[in-house]
């Protein structure tokens, strides 16, 4: 059985020897992908739909546990990578198939794969990356940035940056606490799943907003919010009772 992989670490000669010890001693493993920085591993497995990836854990920026859970495409099984061991309880909480330490042995790195290996002939889905992240939540480690594609590169935005998101057929428009926004080629479903958890709430099919940015309710059949750059947005009325729940929880925002 043929498995795609993709390998992300940000030390060029770590990216490097991983790739030679897995084309030496690693048969029947493809490499698809070689990303030398975090932006650029969130590219290749979104747009390459690899079946491993080899992910360093310490890098700038954006670590590994956080790059998962900016990803679009999750149906991958992972080996963590790391010069630490401090990671290794924590690659293990979060049900990783494996992680190597660095410099990485040729029989650790064997190891490593057969257990890949034996996990996609059962054809349990365990491990995949998607119950990664599932775990990552569950142990409070929330997102507090995302990582977006923008016009070939890819923007990073702290979720206090976000005000509201309006929906754009398969587009989303971002609109930012420094007056701009930010098309992207993504569904408001598919941002409101990258944004899952406390701090973002859906008003309307169109809408999801930034429950920290909400300065004031408006009563009505459904309502509308006003927002701390002063825009009014309506809300659905199947959407309204969440809403309020939502800011009896949360203090107003400051204008």
């Amino acid at each position: 059985m043929e498995i795609k992989a993709v390998i992300v670490d940000d030390e060029k000669h770590s990216l490097e020897s991983t790739e030679i010890l897995i084309r030496k001693f690693c048969p029947g493993i493809r490499i698809t992908g070689l990303a030398a920085s975090p932006e650029q591993g969130i590219e290749l497995i979104d747009s390459l739909k690899p079946d491993l990836v080899f992910l360093d854990i310490a890098m700038p920026r954006l670590n590994g546990f956080e790059l998962l859970q900016s990803l679009k495409y999750r149906d991958f099984d992972l080996i963590f990578t790391t010069a630490y061991n401090a990671y290794a309880i924590k690659a293990f909480r979060v049900n990783a198939i494996d992680y190597l330490l660095k410099p990485i042995e040729a029989e650790e790195l064997v190891g490593a794969v057969e257990k890949v290996r034996r996990r996609m002939e059962d054809a349990k889905k365990l491990h995949s990356a998607d119950h990664i992240i599932r775990n990552l939540e569950d142990l409070g480690m929330k997102r507090s940035r995302l990582a977006l594609p923008v016009e070939g590169k890819i923007v990073m935005l702290d979720h206090e940056q976000i005000i509201y998101c309006e929906s754009d057929g398969n587009y989303t428009r971002l609109f930012l606490t420094n007056g701009g926004s930010i098309m992207i080629s993504r569904t408001l479903k598919d941002i409101d799943d990258m944004l899952q958890g406390p701090g973002f709430i859906r008003i309307h099919h169109s809408y999801l907003v930034n429950i920290r940015h909400v300065s004031q309710y408006l009563r009505g059949e459904g309502g509308a919010v006003i927002l701390s750059n002063g825009i009014h947005l309506r809300v659905s009325r199947n959407r309204k009772k969440e809403l309020l729940a939502a800011l009896m929880q949360e203090p107003p925002s400051r204008q």
